[in-house]
């Protein structure tokens, strides 16, 4: 064999080596090739059956599940989604504990529980209704007083202000009926709660006035007994040295109570024409003082013994003398008229209707009507003035201007006829003074023309 033939020779052999080599390692090298990406390929579809199993746990609800198979996904905003949820669940469960401690009427324990929640939903506003609904029980049951503080801190709850109103309306009307029943202490305490509401202020000094006077006595009783006076039927006729004082014989909360002023000359209990008004067969639910003469001197003097004696008999018959009606025929015009600004200033007595009887050009004399100060009491006292006229007095007279300037309530009544007395029996037989006293309504009749006056009016024309 040549040389040239040995080597091809060894050089086939080589490759023939080489083959045999290069033949498994390529075997080898592709075997690998599809081992790895099998197990890519698995990788991938245990993946995916992982995450689907995760989706089917969220999809159902079961976020905690859900959670843990993302979070071994390496899924953390998947993960933190189902967090939400599961932190969303447990609100909507505290937001039903909460609601059910409010229906079982636990207000408080509701409350705090709305408030655990923070912002959630409207768990803000269900904390203020809690507050709400107890404050409806409080009034349900009375405590006006309690329900009133706790629907003012709520106030941004729709509608709290009108309740809170509603309620303090009520605890007026609450504290109203304790001080006609003369339960003084529990008056007193209410007044108290109600602060400075409407005319509270002025009842709770009246109320206290009353628990002294009636602690320390008087030196003057009337003593109210039926042998110490006439008996008329429904009541009762005493003699006090001021007049003659009417007492109902089944006097009680809702008994009024009036003052008639004569004039200077009329001896009005001695023409009889107001004493026959009480032995009428149905005379009004009234403490009445009927004075035996009275004139324009000390007016104070005399409003203050008045009162002193109306109150004394209301205090032995167990009443608290409210919508007082005042009467006044000629220049007792003048001491009806100022007592009701009077009994305002000292007593917190508002004084309801003031009816005077032909006081006529006594209306001239300025010195003895109302002062300017008295006038704006007596308008605060929200007393109406009813004036019972021939007719020509009004806007013309300078002490009507001065009431009608200051706000008083004040209207003329123009009679038809009558006669100085006859102004009086007319307002008995025709219902003015009935109607004073809160019974039956405004008398209309031919004899009686109204004129409310103000700053614009002209009347007499």
């Amino acid at each position: 064999m040549t040389r040239q033939e040995a080597n091809r020779e060894r050089k086939k052999s080589g490759v023939r080596t080489a083959v045999r080599v290069l033949i498994p390692a390529l075997a080898l090298l592709a075997a690998g090739c599809l081992a790895f990406y099998g197990w890519r390929a698995w990788q991938a579809r245990q993946y995916r059956v992982a995450f689907d199993g995760a989706e089917a746990l969220y999809a159902a609800g079961d976020y905690a599940a859900a959670r843990e198979a993302y979070l071994a996904l390496g899924l953390g905003e998947k993960a933190a989604d189902c967090e939400a949820e599961l932190t969303r669940l447990g609100l909507e469960a505290d937001y039903r504990a909460a609601e059910a401690l409010l229906n079982t009427g636990a207000y408080l324990d509701a409350r705090d529980a709305f408030r655990a929640l923070g912002d959630f939903a409207d768990a803000p506003t269900r904390a203020l209704e809690c507050d709400c609904r107890r404050a409806e029980s409080y009034a349900e049951s009375g405590r006006y007083a309690e329900a009133i503080s706790l629907m003012e801190s709520v106030n941004d709850y729709p509608g709290a202000a009108e309740r809170a109103a509603a309620y303090r309306e009520a605890l007026y009307e609450q504290a109203l009926a304790a001080t006609y029943a003369c339960r003084m202490d529990e008056a007193v305490k209410l007044w108290n709660e109600l602060g400075d509401y409407r005319d509270g202020p002025l009842l709770l000094k009246r109320c206290l006035e009353r628990i002294v006077t009636v602690a320390e006595g008087t030196d003057e009783p009337v003593r109210y007994s039926e042998y110490a006076g006439t008996d008329l039927g429904k009541g009762i006729l005493y003699y006090h040295r001021l007049g003659l004082i009417y007492v109902p014989k089944d006097a009680g909360p809702e008994t009024t109570c009036l003052i008639f002023y004569p004039g200077g000359y009329d001896e009005a209990l001695a023409n009889g024409y107001l004493t026959e008004y009480v032995y009428a067969a149905d005379p009004p639910n009234a403490i009445m003082l009927m004075c035996y003469a009275n004139g324009f001197g000390a007016v104070p003097l005399k409003v203050e013994d008045s009162y002193r004696a109306l109150e004394q008999a209301a205090i032995e018959n167990n009443v608290f003398l409210h919508d007082l009606v005042l009467c006044g025929a000629s220049m007792g015009a003048y001491t009806a008229s100022q007592a009701a600004a009077i009994l305002y200033d000292n007593h917190g007595l508002a004084a309801k209707t003031v009816l005077t009887f032909d006081a006529g050009m006594h209306w001239e004399v300025e010195s003895h009507t109302l002062t300017p100060e008295q006038c704006d009491s007596a308008a605060k006292a929200g007393t109406r003035f009813m004036f019972l006229e021939f007719g020509g007095v009004g806007m013309n007279k300078r002490a009507i201007q001065l009431m009608v300037a200051h706000g008083c309530d004040v209207t003329i009544v123009e009679c038809a006829w009558g006669g100085h007395y006859g102004v009086i029996t007319d307002a008995m037989q025709y219902g003015m003074i009935d109607w004073a006293l809160g019974r039956g309504e405004l008398p209309e009749n031919e004899l009686y023309s109204y004129y409310p006056l103000d700053r614009t009016a002209t009347y007499p024309f």
